[in-house]
């Protein structure tokens, strides 16, 4: 299969891209820090959301996960298609809707980092995260192969394909300092779309060092390497069926 890099799409499959950091510690206190950081995106981000959850922390020297309940605030751009999360010691930026291309995104993610440094002063990161969660539709018993080159192989016992199912692999990079982690499964049905499958892709950075500017260009490696992924999971006739821009790709 021929190499694609930058190509666009009339109707690409990407639902949602993000931008997760973590920090290491921050220079201002947490509720100080929303205050700043509201006065500073209130134009733009008008609503504001509290969301409690569950968060998997690991550490190098506890073998086993530590499970803490996590509050996000949410600030959610006027027209819906962005959203900044912060907690304590994390920034995440969100694109939801109207995903253009990376540059676009990149731009976005530069500018929050660049406020949020300004008002919480954190000091080193412990994580880079960049993520692109895509939904690809099947027809009703289509073969899995048909679509992807990434997966399992069913053995020929079983007539059907399984329903639901879920396939996660982590594949280490740069001495396994970072790592590309796929998650293949089964896409919750909707109305419009009763058969999908999520593809998601995440490049993970632990414990960069102090990078300064440079987290951008971690950034653009990071995604570099989930495009070429990307491609390389898909079938050309899949790819094609999202109707490739001639001659327009990305900068």
């Amino acid at each position: 299969m021929k190499k694609r890099i930058g190509i666009r799409y009339n109707n690409p499959p990407l639902v949602e891209a993000l931008c997760e950091f973590r920090f290491q510690e921050m220079g201002i206190p947490s509720n100080i820090v929303l205050g700043r950081l509201y006065q500073e995106i209130e134009e733009e981000y008008p609503t504001v959301e509290t969301h409690r959850g569950i968060d998997v922390q690991s550490e190098e020297d506890n073998i086993s996960p530590t499970i803490v309940m996590e509050e996000r605030t949410r600030f959610v751009s006027k027209d819906g298609t962005r959203l900044i999360q912060v907690g304590p010691g994390l920034l995440v930026a969100n694109q939801i809707k109207l995903y253009t291309d990376y540059h676009s995104f990149r731009n976005f993610i530069k500018e929050v980092m660049d406020i949020y440094f300004k008002v919480a002063k954190p000091s080193g990161l412990l994580y880079i995260g960049l993520r692109y969660i895509n939904r690809i539709e099947i027809s009703p018993n289509q073969p899995l192969e048909a679509v992807f080159n990434i997966g399992f192989k069913i053995p020929e016992m079983f007539k059907a394909c399984p329903n639901p199912y879920s396939l996660r692999m982590e594949f280490p990079y740069n001495d396994g300092k970072e790592s590309l982690i796929i998650i293949f499964e089964t896409a919750q049905p909707r109305d419009d779309s009763p058969n999908a499958v999520t593809l998601d892709f995440e490049y993970v950075i632990i414990q960069p060092e102090d990078m300064g500017d440079k987290f951008l260009e971690c950034m653009d490696e990071a995604h570099r390497r989930i495009e070429e992924a990307f491609h390389a999971c898909l079938t050309e006739k899949t790819l094609n069926a999202f109707e490739p821009i001639k001659n327009n790709r990305e900068k």
